[in-house]
């Protein structure tokens, strides 16, 4: 992928959201999941979590439409398989497993905040976590 360092997985990009660090955004890409993800864990955060109201997860919501009108987003079409295996041989969801199968697949350092992800996906590839960009 020219001119791609990073994917991002949902985790990550909400962090770098709510830390206000968008130019990062330029140096990588991410996968048509990661906005479904990234604002169910916005809306999880206002209202199962209460950690924020709701003018803020409102903000985030906008703020993560242009995100992702920025930035490149990929699919994993084609991917399906290899996907389910490494979600079956490491025990990760199939969507923690498709930004690893992606990342792995395109040469590409994958930026996750999740512990369990970062942990197997690390003998795979380079693996960041949002705090070190």
């Amino acid at each position: 992928m020219q001119g791609n360092e990073y994917l991002f997985d949902a985790s990550s990009i909400v962090n770098l959201i709510k830390r206000g660090c968008l130019r990062v955004f330029e140096k990588g890409m991410t996968i048509e999941l990661a906005l479904y993800e990234s604002l169910n864990a916005v809306w999880k955060e206002h209202t199962l979590l209460k950690r924020i109201d709701k003018e803020v997860a409102l903000e985030y919501a906008y703020i993560l439409s242009k995100v992702f009108e920025a930035i490149k987003v990929a699919s994993i079409r084609g991917l399906e398989t290899e996907v389910y295996k490494i979600a079956c041989k490491e025990s990760l969801t199939i969507y923690d497993a498709s930004y690893l199968c992606f990342a792995a697949k395109n040469g590409l350092a994958l930026v996750t905040d999740d512990k369990k992800l970062e942990e197997k996906a690390s003998r795979y590839v380079k693996v960041l976590n949002s705090s070190t960009l």
